[in-house]
């Protein structure tokens, strides 16, 4: 991890930093606006920044999610994570994720989504959610769409020939 590295909440008075570093993450604005029609909307679970010196360099949004056949419990959906292109591939991310998963993982979280790179997000204990018979709104994403759900958990009695179909907050659906 990164020397000096602190991951903490997102104040208000983080947002504008806070979607600078996204929009130079992701370079354009895209993503940005997303988490600000987030913020708008009061549609984010959890969320993270990591900051050195004072200065943000990461961010990671938890928002819940949908699906059907409807599940119970809390749901939730991981992105946008973004780091600053000057700190990427220095683990800021990976830190990000893993103390978002831990904040899942005390609130209960039944069911954790992601859509990204498969590499990437395995090392977390993401797996495809196609082998649990997911689908992320009803679109093949093949290996990028991922899940994190207890293997035990019989997902309240769907039959497991049912596909269940993952619906992320519709403030998703205006980023391509």
């Amino acid at each position: 991890m990164t020397l000096g590295l602190l991951i903490r909440k997102v104040k208000k008075e983080d947002r504008e930093a806070v979607s600078a570093l996204i929009a130079s993450a992701f370079k354009r604005k895209d993503e940005a606006e997303l988490v600000k029609r987030l913020w708008d909307e009061h549609a984010i679970r959890f969320e993270r920044m990591a900051e050195i010196g004072g200065v943000p360099v990461g961010y990671c949004a938890f928002t819940s999610v949908t699906c059907k056949p409807e599940l119970s419990g809390l749901l939730l959906g991981l992105g946008p994570l973004a780091v600053a292109p000057d700190h990427q591939n220095q683990g800021i991310g990976a830190a990000l994720v893993e103390e978002g998963l831990k904040l899942c993982r005390e609130n209960n979280a039944r069911l954790i989504a992601v859509l990204g790179d498969p590499d990437y997000y395995e090392r977390f204990g993401f797996e495809p959610a196609a082998k649990r018979k997911f689908t992320w709104a009803g679109f093949d994403a093949g290996d990028a769409f991922r899940i994190i759900a207890p293997e035990d958990d019989d997902l309240d009695g769907v039959s497991p020939e049912d596909i269940r179909t993952i619906h992320y907050h519709p403030a998703f659906d205006a980023v391509s």
